[in-house]
């Protein structure tokens, strides 16, 4: 896995040349389908670029992202105006003043930066992502953007119950990382979501966005099962579309969300009252 570059000041790894010309291009596109697929092709230079590394401005923040070796990167980087819009459109709504979001599988913080991006006042942001690769990425981003202490993360796997896991690392795309509960690899404290919700001194939730590999199911059955209804999310993003997204689709409605849209892959969910 490709580590990031943190020796270097922002802007080093500014793009140039063509893959500069369509970068400040797509920003400027419309959200509309029709210029999501002028978008694709706009962002061809970068994909193919030698250079890892590029440093842009997302959502008024300095960013360094990763053109190669992790999908959710390279979609920031290249069309961070399309890329799940109706889903960032959702959350930016149901965050509140003083309010807490919650970022489980946090990645390199696409979904963390998005809400801290919105400057809702108040807000705590709490992250957890348990691969080492990722969370140098997350930690970084927050430092040269003055956010180290706007996020209280958690380097450990959410897991049913607390045990210690081992990360298998995904060859193409490194955020797409999965856990096992024996082998080698890197190994890492696997805590239940109510463990780190009680550490964090949370009493309510806010917004939950969930992506951990098909853990999603024992995660929250374990969490719903012991904790209180008021501690539950008051809306949530999860991948509940295709057949694997069934069962979780399924256990949010069984405990009371309602589906109030859905997109290729997520959905959006909000617990009745």
């Amino acid at each position: 896995m490709i580590h990031i570059d943190t020796s270097a000041p922002w802007g080093t790894w500014k793009a140039r040349g063509c893959a500069a010309f369509c970068l400040k291009l797509i920003s400027v596109l419309p959200t509309c389908r029709c210029f999501r697929k002028v978008a694709f092709l706009l962002r061809k230079p970068v994909k193919k670029s030698k250079q890892t590394w590029f440093d842009r401005e997302v959502w008024g923040m300095k960013m360094r992202l990763a053109a190669h070796g992790n999908l959710t990167e390279q979609r920031w980087l290249t069309m961070p105006n399309f890329h799940d819009a109706p889903e960032r459109e959702a959350l930016a709504s149901a965050l509140r003043p003083g309010g807490v979001f919650l970022d489980v599988g946090a990645n390199a913080g696409f979904y963390t930066f998005w809400a801290l991006s919105r400057s809702v006042p108040g807000l705590r942001v709490i992250a957890v992502e348990p691969t080492r690769v990722m969370l140098e990425r997350l930690r970084h981003n927050l430092t040269v953007n003055q956010l180290d202490g706007s996020v209280t993360l958690f380097d450990c796997a959410v897991t049913p119950y607390a045990c210690e896991v081992v990360i298998e690392e995904h060859s193409e795309n490194a955020g797409q990382a999965t856990i096992r509960e024996s082998g080698h690899g890197q190994k890492v404290a696997g805590k239940p979501l109510l463990e780190i919700l009680n550490a964090a001194g949370v009493e309510k939730v806010d917004a939950m966005k969930i992506d951990i590999e098909g853990m999603e199911v024992p995660v929250l059955k374990a969490f719903f099962e012991s904790a209180p209804r008021s501690l539950w999310p008051a809306f949530i993003i999860g991948e509940i579309v295709g057949e694997n997204g069934e069962p979780l689709k399924c256990l949010l409605l069984e405990k009371g969300y309602q589906l109030e849209g859905s997109t290729k892959m997520n959905g959006i969910l909000r617990l009745t009252a």
